[in-house]
């Protein structure tokens, strides 16, 4: 009976691990950390480079005291924010991935005030993933950035794209992951509305084929 228990335990914890992550992991506050990685499937916290500013820019400080603190509203359009407002890639002010052949009309990333986010400027995640890893716009859940920044500089980040003259990240850049690290719940009342998944789920043993279906859609030309 003993030996019977103990593999049932066993294999409920299997079970409990192979289903990785929730909605409710990418809730409250956390910090967001930046990831060197081009495959969710073997990246790890040995991957980490960096975190995002209050600004929303990528650094890479001495210490995880210099990263920003953000909160994901608990309701509609669920966006994030951090002291320095809200958050999106659509700020026409920031700096353009021109390198990139199929990003070059891409926005940096960026948290301002006054800016009211909506849907389409939320970051999310999918269930099952192993970590937090954050996606925006078509299950693009890859990042761009000119470079790891030093300890006292930062660098912008631009969401992936690709297509048949550019199938990987731009040349000379580096691809990233964003990682929800979390702090804490939002006071007591707050987090009453249970956030919706996303409408794709991660496949079993999917491969290569699921790699293929988080660095967005292949742009055509």
């Amino acid at each position: 009976m003993l030996k019977f228990t103990s593999i049932l335990a066993l294999a409920t914890t299997a079970t409990a691990l192979a289903q990785g992550i929730t909605q409710a992991n990418f809730t409250g506050t956390g910090t967001i950390h930046v990831w060197n990685s081009s495959d969710w499937r073997d990246s790890t916290p040995a991957d980490k480079v960096g975190c995002l500013d209050a600004s929303g820019k990528f650094i890479n400080p001495l210490n995880d005291s210099a990263c920003a603190v953000f909160t994901r509203i608990s309701a509609y359009p669920y966006t994030l924010s951090a002291e320095g407002g809200n958050c999106t890639f659509s700020d026409e002010s920031q700096e353009k991935n021109t390198d990139s052949i199929y990003g070059k009309s891409d926005h940096a990333w960026n948290c301002f005030k006054p800016f009211t986010a909506g849907i389409y400027d939320e970051l999310y995640t999918i269930d099952g993933f192993s970590h937090v890893f954050l996606c925006q716009g078509d299950v693009d859940c890859y990042f761009d950035a000119k470079s790891i920044p030093s300890p006292k500089s930062s660098s912008n980040i631009w969401p992936f794209r690709w297509g048949s003259q550019q199938m990987g990240i731009t040349p000379g850049h580096v691809m990233l992951q964003l990682v929800w690290n979390k702090i804490a719940d939002l006071p007591k009342g707050e987090d009453s509305e249970k956030i919706p998944s996303p409408r794709v789920s991660l496949m079993k043993g999917g491969g290569e084929q699921e790699q293929a279906r988080l660095v967005g859609k292949k742009i055509l030309g």
